[in-house]
């Protein structure tokens, strides 16, 4: 079963930013990782009108899939939102899965923190948080990276996610 990690953070801390350079530095080591980003507003729209699969969507196909030869989309109208665990049949064969968006408790977690945002740490009252990743330096709680840190970080999620080393003390 593929590791899960759960990236929290207030709006403009720079989530995005933090999961596209762990993907990369991840993927570099080898780790086959994948995303799973949930969107709880309903009126998204990821099918571009005029294309194809949009218009297929549009004359009342639930479901599109777009194959190619190295790429795969499906478009899909749902009746209710999929159960996560039905989303993770996706990456059955990934190392690690990164989740935006989820905050349940049994996830591990890594917040992304800035101090401009005025905002206390989501730490301070969010269980199972692995790590932080902030531009504040802070005391105790979990282990504390800079932006710069990111090697530093990878390697933590590879030891204690991806290989299960346990720490001995």
């Amino acid at each position: 079963m593929s590791a899960l990690l759960s990236v929290i953070g207030k709006k403009g801390s720079g989530k995005s930013e933090i999961l596209e350079r762990l993907i990369a530095l991840l993927s570099r080591r080898g780790f086959r990782v994948g995303v799973i980003k949930h969107l709880a507003r309903e009126d998204i729209e990821i099918d571009e009108p005029g294309k194809d699969t949009y218009r297929y969507r549009s004359q009342g196909a639930e479901t599109v899939i777009l194959s190619g030869r190295r790429r795969l989309a499906l478009f899909s109208n749902l009746r209710e939102e999929m159960p996560f665990g039905r989303l993770l049949t996706f990456f059955e064969e990934f190392d690690l899965v990164f989740l935006e968006g989820y905050f349940q408790d049994e996830f591990p977690k890594l917040e992304v923190h800035r101090k401009e945002l005025g905002e206390r740490l989501l730490t301070e009252r969010v269980p199972n948080v692995l790590a932080v990743v902030s531009d504040e330096v802070r005391e105790g709680g979990p282990p504390h990276f800079s932006f710069d840190q990111l090697e530093e970080l990878a390697l933590l999620i590879e030891k204690q996610l991806i290989r299960k080393e346990v720490e001995a003390f």
